[in-house]
């Protein structure tokens, strides 16, 4: 039900926008066509005439240059819910990177990490925030009013380390929130996908927020930008386990 639902978004998106008018026109037409046969509506010849007319219809709309249409901004910036689930951007995963300061909607699904790609052979890596006072201070200012950043980012640590001793799989910790999220799958391949995410600031919930969807077919340059930032980040970040800033310090030292 949700892939029709989706499916006929993007018709009402393309109609809105005057794309590809001319294959759900011969798409209707086909099925009215179909239709007056089954029930014997109209005689053969009527149908044989429409069908023609359908057929010049097709041949016209070919034949006239097409006008462009400048790009909407919603055709490329996305709401979170328009992501679907994330098991299914994760059906061909062989190396998943994540950063986010809790990481907490992806590691919800830890099993599917394990079971898709970890014990697969694959690689995972992810980068959360530091527990440390300052790093969740400052990004408590920023993100959604309506999280518990400190209690989320401890429920996540504590994920974190029961998949470290797994084959494949790394987690550092960053000590500040560079304002946006990354998810990235199989990053080095050609059939890569990148997801970013921006944090924007004050946020009632994180599905305010706005979600970029890149692939390295269709958008080469600033889809090695992003990979490029991950890996920033990654040498930025501390060890996950290990390190000066210790992730079992004392909650109540930790401002909420």
């Amino acid at each position: 039900m949700n892939t029709l639902r989706r499916r006929l978004g993007v018709v009402v998106h393309d109609v809105r926008r005057g794309r590809h008018i001319e294959a759900y026109a011969l798409f209707l037409l086909g099925l009215l066509l179909v239709g007056l046969g089954q029930f014997d509506v109209v005689g053969s010849r009527r149908l044989l005439q429409f069908t023609v007319a359908g057929l010049a219809f097709l041949v016209f709309r070919t034949a006239v240059p097409s006008q462009s249409v400048p790009a909407s901004a919603d055709d490329v910036l996305h709401q979170r819910e328009d992501l679907g689930p994330l098991r299914t951007l994760l059906e061909n995963a062989r190396d998943l990177r994540v950063y986010g300061p809790t990481a907490i909607n992806v590691l919800a699904g830890a099993d599917d990490l394990k079971r898709v790609i970890l014990q697969r052979g694959g690689t995972v890596r992810f980068v959360v925030l530091d527990p440390s006072r300052e790093a969740v201070a400052d990004a408590a200012v920023q993100l959604d009013d309506n999280l518990d950043l400190e209690l989320a980012l401890r429920g996540s640590l504590r994920t974190l380390r029961r998949l470290e001793d797994m084959a494949g799989f790394e987690f550092r910790r960053l000590p500040f929130n560079p304002g946006f999220s990354l998810l990235i799958v199989n990053g080095d391949s050609l059939d890569g996908t990148l997801v970013v995410e921006f944090h924007g600031f004050g946020d009632h919930t994180i599905k305010e927020r706005m979600h970029v969807v890149l692939t390295r077919r269709t958008s080469p340059h600033w889809y090695d930008y992003w990979l490029c930032r991950f890996e920033a980040v990654w040498e930025a970040s501390l060890p996950g386990s290990t390190g000066s800033t210790s992730d079992d310090a004392d909650p109540e030292a930790t401002p909420r």
